[in-house]
């Protein structure tokens, strides 16, 4: 029996491809589809993240195909409209993404890139239509177009600095927050004298993404960025550190530690580091102590995101907070083997204490979920709200879609993102105790 899915908060291939070509500087993503393709991205992806884009969201170009190209094909509307783009916007690099549309007619895209490369464009391709998966596998497939396909385009890379580490697994725009986690996770690397590379993001353009290649090892903080990890894996030998979620609070010790011991850096460094982090994490849990109690903040927590997410928040709040984890939704339908290792990992958080790991995208699904828990706080998308308002219990949106907070550079990863955590949460069951 089919199942309509309400509210889905996982939007297609093509549009996982645009975010992260978006995310890179110098980078412009040229669309071959219909013009519905590129409003709905920016309806339902960009402007549901935080409010954080800006003027619109970087130069994208569109192919804006018709009803005669549907049916003829729309190889030639694709050269008019890369000729234009080359001429009108100044980039390092251009991206075609195909949505369904242009894929089910069976345009040439890898022809229509060849002539643009023999014309000297920089341009790669990558085949994005929506019946290939959603956001997540958008992510993989234009990562996997970066790493197979730039280095035809510039064989005169420098050597990558010694140190050098990737991070994969955060997808833009889907993690409102993910600037913020990434430039803590960034801070963390270079604290113990590592060089990361975040490869999107501010300044981080194409450059960032010829090193990769030569990068001493890929940090993986999500099962999304195992495909990108795997391929530089097998065509350079860079090996890999998987976690199965953000290192939030005292995780980020933990894996500063592994990451000394697997590349073979100095400890004492490490631990001076990790040390003067948690004592600085330990005084900010000590100026929470007086509202903690008052104010009764430890109660049943329901959160609702990614798996990453989940993972980093709901540990950092279980363990180091004293908070109950009664209702844990993951929206981003995970491959089977990675849900049987969350299940291991959240159900037992508090060890003996009764978990619901939940695995569903359905806005009405997990809104069920969340009303049996009977949690005393809800921490999740904008669609969550709704639910915690039914309760009577705070709400904290925290996860994709956010349309009531502006995120710029905010982020919950690491120490500095455990500080924020505390801040907003703390702020926001102040706030509803003090309106009873």
């Amino acid at each position: 029996m089919s199942h309509h899915l309400e509210g889905s908060r996982n939007s297609c291939a093509l549009h996982g491809a645009l975010q992260l070509f978006e995310s890179i500087a110098g980078v412009v993503p040229v669309i071959h589809s219909t013009s519905g393709c590129g409003v709905q991205h920016y309806l339902g992806g960009t402007r549901l993240s935080g409010g954080n884009d800006p003027f619109g969201s970087p130069a994208v170009s569109s192919s804006n195909i018709g009803e005669k190209h549907v049916v003829f094909g729309g190889g030639s509307r694709l050269r008019e409209q890369l000729k234009n783009t080359v001429k009108v916007v100044q980039g390092d690099l251009y991206a075609i993404v195909t949505g369904c549309s242009t894929e089910m007619v069976g345009d040439d895209i890898p022809a229509m890139a060849k002539e643009g490369l023999e014309q000297d464009w920089p341009v790669v391709y990558a085949n994005t239509p929506g019946f290939r998966g959603d956001v997540h596998q958008g992510y993989h497939l234009a990562a996997k177009t970066l790493i197979e396909q730039l280095p035809e385009l510039w064989k005169d890379a420098e050597p990558a600095p010694a140190g050098l580490i990737n991070i994969w697994g955060i997808i833009p725009d889907q993690d409102p927050f993910w600037r913020g986690n990434l430039d803590e996770l960034g801070r963390l690397l270079e604290a113990i004298g590592l060089v990361p590379n975040l490869l999107l993001g501010g300044d981080q353009g194409t450059a960032a993404w010829k090193r990769a290649p030569g990068a001493a090892l890929n940090l993986v903080v999500s099962p999304w960025g195992e495909l990108p990890a795997r391929l530089l894996e097998e065509c350079y030998g860079t090996p890999s550190l998987s976690l199965e979620g953000l290192p939030v609070g005292a995780a980020a010790g933990i894996l500063l530690t592994r990451l000394t011991e697997q590349l073979g850096l100095d400890p004492l460094r490490t631990e001076e580091f990790i040390n003067r982090e948690q004592a600085r994490l330990q005084r900010q849990f000590a100026l929470l102590a007086d509202s903690y109690y008052r104010k009764g903040f430890q109660r049943e927590f329901a959160l609702v995101g990614e798996s990453s997410q989940v993972v980093g928040i709901g540990e950092f709040l279980g363990k180091s907070l004293g908070l109950l984890p009664r209702t844990l939704v993951i929206t981003d339908n995970p491959p089977e083997h990675v849900r049987e290792a969350l299940v291991n990992r959240l159900t037992t958080i508090v060890p003996g204490y009764d978990t619901e790991l939940v695995f569903s995208e359905d806005r009405a699904e997990i809104a069920d979920a969340i009303r049996s828990g009977q949690a005393g706080v809800v921490l999740g998308s904008s669609l969550e709200q709704e639910v915690a308002v039914e309760l009577g219990v705070p709400f904290l949106a925290v996860s994709f879609p956010l349309t009531n907070r502006i995120v710029l550079d905010r982020g919950y990863a690491g120490y500095r993102g455990a500080v924020a955590l505390l801040e907003d949460l703390g702020s926001v069951i102040l706030a509803d105790s003090l309106s009873v």
